[in-house]
């Protein structure tokens, strides 16, 4: 597949546990976008909602139209990938920072999310403008992830580097959730 690649020699640590863990003794909760942010940019280290959804749009201020569709208005202020430098503070002394660190030492980051689906949804189709890496740490049958022409599940606990820089999507048919640790490549 030619937008989808295996990783073997990255950790594979059990993520979801963590974080089941953060979530039941409020370390961490879920936001309406269904995303946290593992890293942030200086001085917001204790914001894991800093950086949520789109970088260029600001869905904090989406609308409804007359019609039924939403606007959504860009960003005052731009934010940028590469300024996501920094661990979140609720994540020190964490798994979550043992890969964290993996990957910096590896890879040029942008952020690092983690990404909830509930069941029976889709993503819109749209394009990144880097590569992610995808590391499902809740998934099962009935949730692909397709980019272009190519359709694909991807397993739990298993390293992908995806080729998000065209379109694609992704979507849970299952009657779960579906959660992903999602790192922007720079």
């Amino acid at each position: 597949m030619k937008h989808f690649e295996k990783l073997d020699f990255l950790p594979q640590l059990p993520l979801y546990d963590e974080l089941q863990s953060m979530l039941e003794d409020g370390r961490l909760h879920w936001n309406h976008h269904n995303q946290i942010c593992i890293n942030a940019v200086p001085g917001h280290t204790n914001d894991f909602f800093y950086g949520v959804a789109s970088l260029e749009y600001d869905w904090n201020k989406e609308e409804f139209l007359p019609n039924g569709d939403k606007f959504v208005p860009k960003r005052e202020e731009k934010l940028h990938e590469e300024d996501f430098t920094e661990l979140c503070d609720v994540f020190k002394g964490t798994l979550f920072e043992e890969v964290y660190n993996d990957l910096k030492w590896r890879y040029k980051l942008g952020r690092i999310r983690i990404m909830m689906s509930k069941p029976q949804t889709c993503m819109t189709w749209h394009l990144d403008f880097s590569k992610r890496l995808h590391y499902p740490l809740k998934t099962q049958k009935g949730c692909f992830m397709v980019i272009q022409d190519e359709v694909m599940h991807l397993e739990k606990e298993q390293w992908y580097m995806t080729n998000t820089t065209v379109n694609h999507t992704a979507f849970n048919g299952s009657k779960e959730h579906r959660i992903h640790l999602v790192a922007a490549i720079l």
